[in-house]
């Protein structure tokens, strides 16, 4: 029965967003057990914002799908953060590499440089916690975590495509290399 409810919902999410979740039901046929324990950590994990702000927490996101160079998961985390309001001009400029909302731009740079132990890592923690607390912190971090596990579910399962463009709305943005190692 739970299996039935799941590949419902696989099929409803790949029509929504026009995403291959053709790895998500191998998993699935693979292993319930599996399958239940990935979408519940994304669950989990994922939908904790910790009061950070919107754009903030949906281009830390974006951020960790770039960082894994997939380009479908960059697409659905764009989709998702239209889809929840984000303005479709911030996500183009993070994307493309131009200045853009100081509270997007911290986020996304946050969680580029998570994933990629850069050197400014200490200075954008730092201006996490000042701007908006501990709470928002974890918030981004793990949205961070959660952005890059589809891409490496993929990967793994031979699934990976890399990133080239992303449609924003009705533009499609080509990634700026440093948008991609943040």
């Amino acid at each position: 029965m739970r299996k039935w409810f799941y590949r419902l919902y696989l099929r409803r999410m790949a029509r929504r967003y026009d995403y291959d979740t053709s790895y998500l039901f191998e998993l699935l046929d693979e292993s319930g057990a599996a399958f239940r324990r990935f979408i519940r950590i994304q669950q989990l994990g994922g939908s904790f914002s910790g009061g950070a702000p919107r754009n903030a927490w949906f281009a830390a996101g974006i951020a960790g799908a770039l960082v894994e160079d997939c380009g479908p998961c960059v697409q659905i985390g764009t989709d998702m953060a239209v889809e929840a309001g984000m303005p479709p001009a911030v996500i183009a400029a993070l994307l493309s590499g131009a200045p853009t909302d100081s509270e997007a731009q911290l986020g996304f740079d946050y969680g580029g440089a998570l994933l990629t132990a850069a050197p400014e890592l200490d200075t954008l923690r730092a201006e996490v916690e000042r701007r908006w607390g501990k709470k928002a912190l974890i918030g981004l971090t793990l949205r961070v975590m959660t952005g890059r596990n589809f891409s490496i579910l993929k990967r793994a399962l031979g699934h990976a495509q890399s990133c080239q463009k992303v449609r924003v709305g009705t533009a499609e943005i080509a990634v700026a290399h440093r948008a991609k190692v943040a």
